[in-house]
């Protein structure tokens, strides 16, 4: 079940960057990192947790600072 909620999420990442280019990698951490913790919080899988929420905090990082970036360029 791991490997294919593993195999789950690369192709969300994949079919993103594919779809929408670069933001589209971004958008789809963020999918894969909120799956990531739903997975880990039913089956009780602290690591699986631990590094979802560690996804999902970097990328809502660079967001962020990629927005505020463009807002300072406009």
């Amino acid at each position: 079940m791991r490997n294919n909620i593993l195999i789950t999420m690369a192709l969300l990442i994949l079919v993103g960057l594919a779809v929408q280019g670069i933001f589209g990698i971004a958008a789809g951490i963020l999918i894969s990192a909120i799956i990531g913790i739903v997975y880990g919080v039913v089956k009780k899988k602290k690591l699986f947790i631990k590094w979802s929420v560690i996804a999902l905090v970097i990328d809502l990082v660079c967001i962020i600072a990629f927005y505020l970036r463009l807002v300072q360029v406009m």
